[in-house]
C-alpha cells in the first residue's frame, strides 16, 4: 500500500498539468466562444437606470 502512495505522490505535477490542460480546453472549446464573448462584455455594459 505504501508503494502505491509513493508512486501516486510522485506524479503530482502530472496530475496538476492534466487538470490545468483540461480546464483550458473546456474554457476555450469552440462552442463556448459566444458565451465567452458575452461574459467579456459585462464590464462594458451601461448600468440600467432604476
Amino acid at each position: 500500500m505504501s508503494d502505491l502512495y509513493v508512486w501516486l505522490r510522485s506524479l503530482w505535477l502530472l496530475w496538476l498539468v492534466l487538470l490545468f490542460a483540461g480546464a483550458i480546453a473546456w474554457i476555450y472549446w469552440p462552442k463556448r466562444r459566444d458565451q465567452l464573448e458575452r461574459h467579456g462584455q459585462i464590464p462594458f455594459k451601461d448600468e440600467e437606470e432604476p
